[in-house]
């Protein structure tokens, strides 16, 4: 556990962040889940950091985004989650359940054809696949 404390301080400390213990639950929740809401995260810290409000994990979870740290994801119908900004991937979600999972797909001609067709430097892509996963799709 003390190796993961100091990979989030590191990585807070990399970006100019002061090293809290509530940026470093926050960070720890998101790795465990993967992808979680700000309410989620909440509710798993307050058991640990009882008077945190709801504006404190707001506060610090926009201030890991605009350092980079982590990046928000946002499915049709679902609310927004949050994950660390560890590589570049693409999301597929079910439509049915709300499951969300990382994809390593090569996006580098859809990125090349993008730049080509705008003019824009790209640099990164976020996209999300909407579906019906395996479970759901064996229940109906």
């Amino acid at each position: 556990m003390m190796t993961k404390i100091m990979n989030y301080e590191n990585e807070l400390k990399t970006k100019n962040l002061k090293v809290t213990p509530q940026r470093v639950a926050i960070l720890k929740e998101i790795e465990n889940s993967g992808h979680i809401s700000i309410e989620d995260i909440y509710e798993k810290i307050k058991k640990t950091y009882p008077s945190i409000s709801l504006a404190t994990v707001y506060k610090n979870i926009n201030t890991m985004q605009d350092a980079h740290i982590l990046r928000s994801v946002k499915a049709p119908s679902q609310k927004q989650k949050f994950e660390l900004c560890d590589d570049k991937h693409v999301h597929v979600a079910c439509q049915e359940c709300g499951k969300l999972e990382d994809v390593r797909l090569d996006m580098s001609e859809a990125m090349k054809a993008c730049a080509e067709a705008t003019g824009y430097d790209i640099y990164d892509v976020s996209a999300i696949f909407i579906g019906t996963c395996k479970e759901c799709k064996q229940k109906g």
